[in-house]
């Protein structure tokens, strides 16, 4: 990435170890593009040969300028999460993958009054339109559809059955 000093592949055998400087650098450089978690740039600078004690100085460092704030990371997925159509379930991963609780305090705040069965109904509206689901093939497609969004087969069925009744 040109203008940040960046160069893409690895660190080769010869490279010299990051300053406090340079990791500062790359970590408002990350956290510009996007909010991450502490988990995600303890990886990154990780990959790049950062000694743990430097990364934990630096991280913190961020944290203490407000700059890093894993609660506010999981707002964000979460908020992103639900914009997508997933379900508790994918959401609830995807923190996981982020290096969150599964059951973070924002998945509760931000869908303790969705009601997921009419969230998975407005899903299949949106995929598969007024197509009938007479047909148990048919069916069995829409239910792999939602729990592969993160519903449970139980708002699948109750999403397929509120469609019928429509």
């Amino acid at each position: 990435m040109a203008g940040f000093g960046f160069r893409r592949g690895g660190k080769s055998a010869i490279d010299e170890p990051l300053s406090a400087e340079q990791v500062w650098s790359r970590l408002l450089a990350w956290q510009t593009r996007r909010e991450h978690t502490q988990h995600e740039l303890k990886a990154k600078l990780s990959q790049l040969g950062v000694t743990s004690e430097l990364a934990e100085q630096s991280l913190a460092k961020l944290v203490d300028y407000g700059l890093q704030d894993d609660d506010r990371c999981a707002e964000g997925i979460v908020r992103g999460q639900l914009q997508r159509g997933r379900g508790r379930r994918a959401i609830a991963q995807r923190l996981q993958q982020k290096g969150l609780a599964a059951e973070h305090p924002a998945l509760d705040e931000q869908t303790e009054n969705l009601d997921w069965v009419k969230e998975a109904a407005t899903l299949l509206q949106r995929r598969f339109g007024d197509t009938p689901i007479d047909d148990p093939k048919a069916q069995a497609k829409r239910v792999r559809f939602l729990q592969y969004r993160g519903f449970s087969l139980t708002q699948a069925i109750e999403a397929m059955k509120s469609l019928k009744s429509n």
